[in-house]
């Protein structure tokens, strides 16, 4: 028992389908064994992944088993300490990486809270108050003014009923509904005028409902199943570091077997060559990696959140900043989702007034000529006296916002007569009482309102413009000037609404006689000019990320003359074409991936259509980030490389679903969240180069070694005291480090491009091998002075940390000496590693766990000059190159 495409189908014939009854409803038997066979009206969800499970994944990492291998080698050769502290360093990536993937999935309860009311149904030929989950296909249901939908179904019989879908469509205007109306098999929600969908709420009049689909069966299940079915993909963070851990790794494994060989070529014994095959394992691995890009995401994270962009995971932060399009929805999102008057037409004067302010506030200014009036005329007062009379939305306060209860088109009237202090309670208290109305209908067009004020009765109408002008006692000529006028407006994408009155009236309250009354007696007063406004910040920020390289697509379940000049207004480029839904239907992939190269509008689309753009720009690689609002944003948001939910006026379901919340709802912080994650990543490059470029002293220094036949340089611990101890504080500072003044006018970084790049890593391996090779000198001329082994260890121990630490310089760049003021952090980190050195040099205890002897003046002097001299040679060269380049 279930219709194919119930929107197509007369009530009597879905009636039929569901044997059900608009009197008598289902019987109790019936609707409980409907119960047994369809399950209840609520949404299910897919397991959730345990902490315990990340946890798991986290040890499955190459890295984590060459750390795990040369700790229990170390165990077996009897060097506790060593051991000890390998396991500290896989601790210390493990948790890191735990933390970072640690989120909590709630999408899927948000959708199933949304599910969770209470329904009017008839059983039994009688209205009954059930709980929703114990909704069943055939129930008839009973909706009024501010009831929440929780089926999905057609109407059989209804009165001036609208509902509000934009949750579930996008749209921002209440949608007019009847049973008489039929659509088409592929019209899309929006467009379905039989039909209301869960989670969508009436905002006038009443109906009856046939249930058709409940549960997972419905729009808003399908919308939880594609979340369910969406799986993250990897960000592009994460898959280069993952390249990177693989490079170190395979980095680690030619280097020791090179030793091995080189080992047995030379006659070395069996535990030397494992012995130093661990030194080599723990010099080539960064072990601080992890830790340093959890603590400098972290920060990122926290300086998002203090900037109103509250990011939900680690990984996602430099998402951002690799961002190439930026898919947008519009009501809510570049717009207020909130219905608006923007200019007024008065006929009398025939003058247009443009009115400040936006969305709900009731704070805004008429102007005439850009100009704030000084004294309302007449003919702009009784406009919209008459206006605000004749709507039946009210404004309300919650805190610091303003909601409209009722109908979002007549809240904005309302809202305007707020601006002005017409208000509604006031015109109560003054007098005005009403004595009858005639409601709006989708065939008529209008509504009518009598009001009695000082013993005179008056009829306030409003409606459709072309309506009234046929009502009104216009001449020909009158008629056509005003439709002129209306056209202008409607070619602006805004929705126009004719106000009129009949002054004296001597009628009665009868519908009919009013009704009678205004034929050619209307006294025309004028236009109201109404939209949902862009949002203030808008404009510029989508000016910021076209000149950041950064596509802005307008994906939106709203009319296409409405989506196309909305984009127009905020400067998106190509929006001289609009694609539907419909279209999209229709297009394979390679075609809608062509589409997409040379359009920015999608009107009228559907949740399937917005994953369908967000999946198409995955497969080619794109980084794409969906803002949304709506239930119908969820799974879009969930399939985008990042999802961005608005904080104030977004659903719950957009923001579990999402991976980022706007706290101010303003879009401009998105591109403040780009320019953010793109210093990020910078950052994150810095000290890849900062740290790869120290395991290359620690390798270089001991082949070579090696090759000339010296001892080794540096033990296992004294390689883990610098990677883990000494490097990690500097490491972290370049988290600090400011961005470059042109950072937001580059393109985005080529998501395909690895985070070492080969001329990165040349330039790392060349400058790694300076200073590794100034800390080899330092060793070579210690042993050739007669130095004791322990004290010509210390010395290139000493001078490969302090050579890292002037090597912080370098990777500076153009920052090198300059700025300390904007990053404190690395002269504090600079001092605290170099007193860590000094204690592993004097601290006795120290003295017998590293190996290490106190150092003398003269030892010192080795010191600075293995360690600063590199550090020269390489701005040396830097300088050459640009002086090369230059001419």
């Amino acid at each position: 028992m279930e219709a194919n495409n119930p929107q197509s189908m007369k009530k009597e014939k879905l009636l039929e389908i569901y044997k059900s009854d608009i009197d008598q409803g289902l019987s109790y038997e019936e609707a409980q064994k409907r119960l047994e066979t369809h399950g209840k009206n609520v949404l299910t969800g897919k397991e959730k992944v345990s902490p315990l499970k990340i946890l798991f994944r986290n040890f499955n990492n190459i890295i984590v088993y060459l750390l795990t291998l040369a700790s229990l080698v170390s165990f077996i050769m009897d060097e506790p300490v060593e051991g000890f502290a390998v396991i500290i360093a896989i601790l210390v990536a493990v948790v890191s990486g735990f933390i970072s993937e640690y989120k909590a999935e709630k999408s899927i309860d948000a959708l199933k809270e949304m599910t969770r009311n209470t329904a009017k149904v008839i059983r039994d030929g009688q209205i009954k108050e059930i709980s929703s989950e114990n909704l069943v296909p055939g129930d008839i249901i009973y909706l009024e003014e501010g009831d929440l939908i929780t089926g999905d179904g057609s109407l059989v019989k209804s009165t001036n009923f609208a509902a509000i879908e934009s949750a579930l469509t996008g749209e921002s205007e209440s949608v007019e509904k009847t049973e008489d109306f039929i659509s088409e098999a592929d019209t899309p929600l929006g467009d379905q005028k039989n039909r209301v969908f869960t989670g969508t709420a009436v905002t006038r009049g009443n109906a009856y409902v046939l249930i058709t689909e409940t549960g997972m069966k419905t729009e808003l299940g399908k919308i939880s199943q594609m979340i369910q079915s969406s799986e993250k993909t990897q960000t592009p963070l994460e898959k280069q570091l993952k390249r990177l851990g693989q490079l170190f790794i395979f980095f680690a494994v030619v280097v020791a077997f090179a030793v091995t060989l080189l080992g047995i070529y030379q006659g070395e014994e069996l535990y030397f060559i494992i012995k130093l095959g661990i030194i080599i394992a723990i010099a080539a691995v960064p072990e601080a990696l992890p830790a340093v890009s959890t603590i400098t995401l972290a920060l990122g994270m926290k300086t998002m959140a203090q900037n109103a962009a509250l990011v939900k995971s680690l990984p996602a932060v430099e998402t951002l900043g690799s961002t190439t399009i930026i898919c947008t929805d519009k009501t809510g999102t570049l717009t207020e989702n909130q219905m608006t008057v923007t200019d007024i037409y008065t006929k009398k004067d025939q003058e247009i007034y443009s009115v400040t302010g936006d969305g709900y506030s009731p704070q805004g200014d008429i102007l005439k000529d850009q100009k704030k009036i000084d004294q309302m005329p007449d003919a702009l007062h009784q406009m919209i006296l008459a206006g605000v009379l004749s709507s039946n939305a009210n404004l309300s306060k919650e805190g610091q916002e303003y909601k409209v209860v009722g109908d979002p088109t007549e809240g904005g009237v309302v809202v305007l007569g707020e601006k002005v202090d017409i208000q509604k309670e006031a015109l109560k208290v003054e007098g005005f009482e009403r004595f009858a109305e005639r409601p709006f209908n989708s065939n008529d067009k209008y509504m009518v309102v009598g009001f009695e004020y000082q013993k005179e009765k008056s009829l306030y109408i409003k409606g459709a413009p072309d309506v009234l002008l046929e009502l009104s006692d216009l001449s020909s000529d009158e008629r056509n000037s005003l439709s002129k006028v209306n056209e202008d407006f409607a070619k602006e994408g805004k929705r126009v609404i004719g106000v009129g009155r009949i002054n004296n009236y001597e009628g009665s309250h009868e519908e009919k006689e009013m009704v009678d009354a205004l034929k050619g007696n209307v006294d025309f007063l004028g236009f109201f000019a109404i939209m949902d406004p862009p949002r203030e910040d808008v404009k510029q920020a989508i000016d910021e990320a076209q000149n950041a390289g950064i596509r802005v697509l307008m994906i939106t379940g709203d009319h296409p003359k409405t989506a196309q000049t909305i984009a127009k207004k905020i400067g998106i480029s190509n929006v001289d074409k609009v694609v539907t839904g419909k279209e999209m239907d229709g297009m394979t992939k390679d075609e809608l991936l062509e589409t997409i190269k040379s359009t920015a509008i999608y009107a009228r689309v559907s949740p399937e259509n917005k994953l369908q753009i967000v999946d198409v720009l995955n497969d080619e690689d794109e980084i794409t980030a969906m803002t949304g609002d709506g239930v119908n944003d969820a799974p879009a948001l969930n399939g985008a490389d990042i999802g961005i939910a608005m904080g104030i006026r977004g659903t719950q379901v957009a923001k579990d679903a999402s991976d980022m919340i706007l706290t101010d709802d303003q879009f401009s912080t998105i591109i403040k969240a780009v320019k953010e994650g793109r210093i990020i990543f910078s950052n994150i490059q810095k000290f890849i180069y900062f740290l790869f470029s120290c395991n290359v002293v620690e390798i270089l220094a001991i082949f070579i070694a090696m090759i000339m036949r010296l001892p080794v340089p540096i033990l296992a611990l004294q390689i883990l005291w610098l990677n883990l101890v000494v490097d990690v504080l500097p490491a972290m500072s370049l988290a600090w480090e400011p961005g470059d003044d042109d950072i937001m006018t580059q393109k985005p970084r080529d998501p395909k491009a690895p985070i070492v790049s080969i001329k990165f890593l040349v330039q790392m391996l060349f400058e790694g091998a300076l200073i590794g090779l100034g800390s080899l000198l330092a060793f070579y001329f210690a042993i050739e002075s007669d130095l004791s082994l322990e004290i010509a260890r210390t010395i290139a121990f000493t001078t490969m940390a302090f050579g890292q630490l002037f090597h912080l310089f370098n990777v500076r760049g153009q920052h090198m000496f300059v700025h300390f003021t904007k990053n404190i952090y690395l002269l504090g980190s600079l001092v605290i590693s170099s007193l860590v050195m000094l204690v592993a040099i004097y601290l006795p205890f120290l003295n017998k766990v590293m190996y290490t002897e106190p150092l003398h003046l003269n030892h010192w002097l080795i010191v600075l000059l293995g360690s600063f001299v590199p550090t020269l040679l390489i701005q040396g060269f830097r300088l050459i190159k640009n002086l090369v380049i230059n001419q």
